[in-house]
């Protein structure tokens, strides 16, 4: 047990190291690619940077992501069998091996909303024509036979389900790519936390692809961290939400011994991007503003009004979804009260969350409210003064 346990070990922590090194180097030299051929990102109002940064992340995270992968597919279709047989690891070479039209789906699917998250960068595409490429790269992922498991009972309303939470985990993730190292920060620890249930409820091959994808972010993160050198990008941010959503369907939920392993769980690791994403929807239609149209009012935007830096704010989004992901650990070792009980302390401090950001916002809208009124005050007197010595 201790040689097949340390034979897993070994495999995870090469896969975790060339994943690391190969996305810490492409992303260094793709910062020189972007340079070389101006695939920058230019500052707007929206996107106040103080210079022109290379959008190339994506391409970096995807890189060593699907490079590490493949080359222990092939790895395992040819010497795999001889050197981790009778081990844990065998399952992760099995479990590959026999799923290879889902991975070729997932590898198509990524690589469509790789392509489709550059051109946006490139020609600012609108909406729809955004839109119409995340259902391409959704239907790809579907028509492998990818869904969530709780919902294979319910046949086509179950394909719906997915459906619709694929798009949610893709632009959630779309949207909190706010400040630098944000997004790529916040997906690093919802890997962990996702990889560490995949170990309880011994599911080693999609933790394989965790593993292996927190690898390219953590090499990433040093080069995305404020000041950064590189962002990434619609192309980056639509990839590795697309990502996160193919990894929880290939997870099944099902723990060997009597736990309960509920759906809560991809919702609690993913929290700080669902409830960014639902915010800034619940903020737009108040103001009758179109939904998609973006703004500099997400979660940590919103920290940083409140008087945090913007390191701070992303530092302590990083917290929110530790904390988070720490109980979604949690859920598969309670009873099923437990598991509910859970998902109301997860209520209740997202509660807690919005309910201090709205009091903060509306004291800074009141205070600004006053400053406007002193500075009309002011003028007027200045009036009557300019009206009475003439």
């Amino acid at each position: 047990m201790f040689i097949s346990e340390y034979k897993l070990f070994l495999l995870y922590s090469v896969v975790f190291t060339l994943a690391v090194f190969f996305s810490f180097v492409f992303s260094g030299s793709l910062i020189r690619v972007a340079l070389r051929f101006n695939l920058l990102d230019y500052p707007t109002d929206r996107k106040p940077h103080r210079r022109p940064v290379p959008f190339l992340g994506g391409l970096a995270v995807f890189s060593s992501f699907w490079l590490v992968i493949l080359s222990g597919i092939l790895f395992a279709q040819f010497q795999g069998r001889e050197l981790f047989v009778f081990s844990s690891a065998q399952r992760i070479i099995d479990g590959v091996l026999s799923m290879s039209n889902k991975i070729l789906g997932i590898f198509l699917g990524s690589l469509v909303i790789l392509i489709v998250g550059f051109i946006d960068d490139r020609v600012n595409l609108q909406p729809l024509q955004k839109f119409i490429g995340q259902i391409i790269a959704a239907a790809l992922l579907m028509k492998m036979g990818l869904q969530i498991s709780l919902f294979y009972e319910f046949g086509v309303w179950g394909y719906g389900v997915t459906f619709l939470w694929i798009l949610l985990i893709m632009n959630a993730f779309n949207f909190i790519d706010s400040l630098d190292g944000h997004c790529a920060g916040v997906e690093l620890i919802s890997c962990l936390a996702f990889f560490w249930i995949t170990q309880i409820i011994s599911q080693p091959m999609v933790g394989f692809f965790l593993i292996a994808f927190t690898g390219s972010l953590l090499g990433f993160l040093p080069h995305n961290f404020k000041p950064a050198k590189i962002f990434l990008g619609d192309n980056g941010s639509l990839f590795i939400g697309y990502m996160m959503a193919a990894f929880t369907l290939l997870c099944r939920y099902q723990a060997p011994e009597t736990t309960y392993v509920t759906f809560f769980i991809p919702v609690l690791i993913f929290i700080v991007p669902i409830y960014d994403t639902l915010s800034v929807i619940v903020a737009r239609t108040f103001r009758g503003v179109p939904f998609w149209k973006g703004d500099r009012n997400h979660f940590a935007h919103r920290l940083v009004k409140l008087g945090m830096s913007e390191r701070i704010a992303v530092i302590f989004s990083y917290l929110v979804s530790l904390t988070v992901g720490l109980i979604a650990i949690l859920t598969t070792q309670v009873t099923l009260f437990g598991a509910i009980l859970i998902g109301f302390i997860t209520v209740s401090i997202v509660g807690v969350i919005a309910f201090l950001e709205f009091y903060a916002a509306e004291r800074i809208r009141i205070t600004e409210k006053l400053a406007g009124q002193g500075k009309r005050r002011k003028e007027d007197i200045l009036e009557e003064e300019e009206e009475r010595l003439a």
